[in-house]
């Protein structure tokens, strides 16, 4: 998968920041991602694997375990927490694509970083 750039799409309901990130990264709706996770409420990391997959977006195996002050790779799925949910935030060449509060340069303040899943691209 080659990515020129990465397009903001904002989640459409409370529960949909998972299908959002998979949007992104695939250039398609999130009324499509919904449509391959069959979920259009919370998602887990199996939700979003399978959707990644199913759109050839190559990541790493397992998710790793970080926090605010980790060095994130160039292309990652983000798990965070924030103080009332869970919530997926897409990270893309020092950018946060946060499908809830927007395309910013830091990070929502109060959201905690617990994990990121890693995309692979080809450059």
């Amino acid at each position: 998968m080659i990515l020129k750039q990465i397009k903001y799409i904002e989640q459409p309901t409370a529960y949909l920041c998972g299908q959002a990130c998979v949007a992104m990264l695939a250039g398609v709706s999130v009324d499509e991602v919904i449509e391959v996770m069959q979920n259009d409420k919370g998602t887990g990391k199996k939700d979003i694997e399978r959707a990644l997959n199913h759109y050839g977006i190559r990541q790493a195996k397992t998710m790793t375990k970080a926090d605010n002050n980790s060095v994130l790779p160039k292309v990652c799925i983000l798990k965070v927490l924030l103080p009332k949910y869970g919530h997926w935030i897409l990270y893309y060449d020092g950018k946060y694509y946060d499908p809830e509060f927007g395309l910013m340069d830091k990070l929502y303040e109060k959201a905690r970083i617990q994990f990121y899943l890693e995309i692979f691209i080809d450059e």
